[in-house]
């Protein structure tokens, strides 16, 4: 049945995401149809339970997914913005010459690294020595994404305590 769904509304899926300019040459295009494709079938399942006096299922569906596909992309755009920050308050620290600062830094890292998790100093070494982006991380960790952004947000709430002691 699913199969059948999906090779039904392929077409209005693509549509819904070239709407937003998500096309195959898109670099997340797989991510983006395959969340389109459970957004069809979660629809699709509560189309069924609703009674029969209800709108036309093309156009309903059509629109849950741009919905959803807009969410996803808001999302998107939060995470990209946090990190964007993150590397330009990394990028502040590495700019400066003063070697008592640098001394500092390499203190602060060190310290800061004991009280990492093995993960978490990873995705540190990997971001901010190696300068990985992070789904080269979780490529080279085999892991997923979010599993990365959590190492990330461990990292940043330990950091955080330091900055409230120092």
């Amino acid at each position: 049945m699913e199969e059948t769904l999906f090779t039904t509304y392929h077409s209005l899926i693509l549509g819904a995401l070239k709407k937003y300019y998500i096309t195959p040459s898109h670099p997340e295009f797989d991510d983006y149809l395959q969340h389109a494709r459970i957004e069809l079938l979660l629809t699709h399942r509560d189309y069924q339970k609703q009674p029969d006096n209800r709108a036309p299922f093309r156009p309903f569906v059509y629109q849950k997914i741009c919905w959803a596909t807009v969410d996803k992309i808001r999302k998107e755009q939060r995470r990209y913005d946090k990190d964007i920050i993150e590397d330009t308050q990394l990028d502040l620290l590495t700019e400066d010459n003063d070697i008592s600062s640098s001394l500092a830094t390499t203190d602060l890292y060190h310290q800061l690294a004991q009280t990492l998790t093995p993960c978490e100093k990873k995705y540190l070494a990997d971001r901010f020595f190696d300068q990985l982006t992070m789904s080269q991380i979780a490529d080279k960790y085999k892991v997923s994404r979010k599993t990365v952004y959590r190492w990330r947000d461990g990292v940043r709430k330990k950091y955080k305590k330091f900055e409230k002691r120092g």
